[in-house]
């Protein structure tokens, strides 16, 4: 018994936590919703702010600044209706220095749907996105107002995340989210820089649900799902509202 107590490892005393105080990083801006911040990967050191009623705005550089630039505005799409739809995710392309590309989630209505998009900056403008570039790679019927999820990321890989909820109501009424034949309730993961059949972007070969032959082998074409109708886009299923 002593020798068993012996072994015991003494406590460590859990180290003093430093004092933190939280203020304002811009106490002279005020935004309308707020949902994402995000730094352009050009070293520029440009944030952008995304508000949920349809704008992104970047920030000024001096913390005491009080104006903001406006580098998107489609609030004259009225994409914010109800408490969880509106504009919902940014993300810039990994080569947005030399490309000008970025990609925005937003709520469309009549009918109720949610838009995947590319955008491009503004020739002579980077300040500024050019609206008239939008390229729309997918449109999700939406069957409710909540749960519309909404995060746009890419990996080291490259790829382009895309995080969808269930389509609300409240537990996933329809089984949504437990379907591989719907992208609702899914994490998503595209190639935003190829093209596989028809569709405006490309289907990773190594995304999880992509169709096989019978012996397990890639088919030559990733989006030939006829036999199970598999949405070969998810890479991870069974989501709430990620």
């Amino acid at each position: 018994m002593l020798v068993a107590l012996a072994l015991i490892p003494r406590p460590i005393a859990a180290e003093v936590l430093p004092h933190l105080e939280l203020r304002p990083a811009y106490p002279n801006l005020k935004f309308n919703r707020p949902l994402w911040m995000e730094e352009a990967p050009d070293n520029s050191k440009r944030l952008f702010v995304v508000e949920q009623a349809g704008r992104i705005l970047i920030l000024p550089k001096d913390h005491d600044g009080k104006v903001t630039k406006v580098f998107l505005d489609i609030v004259d799409r009225k994409p914010f209706v109800k408490t969880e739809e509106g504009l919902l995710a940014l993300a810039f392309h990994p080569q947005f220095k030399s490309n000008g590309r970025f990609y925005v989630y937003y709520s469309r209505h009549s009918p109720k749907r949610n838009r995947l998009s590319e955008f491009s900056v503004a020739r002579g403008n980077r300040n500024l996105a050019d609206l008239s570039s939008e390229r729309i790679l997918m449109e999700i019927p939406q069957p409710y107002a909540n749960h519309n999820g909404g995060t746009l990321l890419f990996g080291p890989d490259g790829q382009l995340y895309f995080s969808l909820g269930d389509g609300g109501l409240g537990g996933d009424p329809h089984n949504i989210g437990q379907s591989l034949h719907f992208v609702l309730g899914k994490i998503l993961r595209i190639d935003v820089n190829s093209r596989t059949g028809d569709l405006p972007y490309g289907i990773p070969k190594d995304n999880p649900f992509v169709a096989r032959d019978k012996d397990g082998a890639l088919k030559d074409n990733p989006f030939d799902t006829k036999d199970d109708g598999v949405r070969p886009e998810i890479w991870a299923y069974g989501l709430r509202n990620v």
